[in-house]
C-alpha cells in the first residue's frame, strides 16, 4: 500500500535563548491559514540528507496565523536542512 506524502519547506528553526536545535519551523504550499494547517497535527515528518540519513519527527502545533507549523524531530537538525524539502505523512 502506497502511503501518500505532501512535500514540505523548512522554513526556519524554532528560535530562543535556549536553543532548540530539534525543532523547525514548517511551510506546506497551498496552505494559508491556521484552520487549513490544523489538519496536519500530529503527522509524521521525514527529512532525508542527501547522503541518506533519516530523521524523523511529528507536527506538534499551528504556529502563527498563516498556516505554518512546529515540528519537533527525534535528533537536532543540521543546518544544511534549512529550505530543504520534507516528507509530510498526514494520518
Amino acid at each position: 500500500m502506497q502511503v501518500k506524502t505532501i512535500k514540505a519547506r523548512i522554513y526556519s528553526i524554532r528560535r530562543g535563548s535556549l536553543g532548540y536545535s530539534r525543532d523547525a519551523i514548517v511551510i506546506i504550499p497551498g496552505v494559508e491559514s491556521a484552520v487549513d494547517a490544523m489538519k496536519f497535527l500530529n503527522s509524521k515528518v521525514i527529512w532525508r540528507s542527501r547522503a541518506g540519513a533519516e530523521i524523523v519527527g511529528s507536527v506538534l502545533r499551528v504556529w502563527g496565523k498563516h498556516g505554518q507549523l512546529l515540528v519537533r524531530f527525534r535528533r537536532g537538525l543540521p543546518g544544511q536542512a534549512l529550505g530543504d524539502t520534507i516528507d509530510l505523512i498526514p494520518k
